[in-house]
């Protein structure tokens, strides 16, 4: 390990928690972020489907009936 000597500084017992504490919030912005910067998490979220944009074809495509 690169850097084990930082526990000759800082105990494990107050590194560990303020580590995964700061990935905790880290992960709880991030999804702050999204909510509020985005429109389809939350409609995502509250389980209404998106609405797909509809594609015109200009080749007409003729379908052969199927052959038993």
């Amino acid at each position: 390990m690169i850097y084990g000597k930082i526990w000759c500084v800082v105990k494990p017992s107050v590194g560990v928690p303020l580590f995964l504490s700061a990935v905790a919030i880290g992960s709880f912005l991030v999804h702050v972020a999204l909510l509020t910067n985005t429109t389809w998490v939350p409609a995502f979220l509250n389980g209404t489907s998106a609405k797909a944009a509809a594609v015109e074809s200009s080749d007409k495509v003729a379908l052969a009936p199927p052959t038993k």
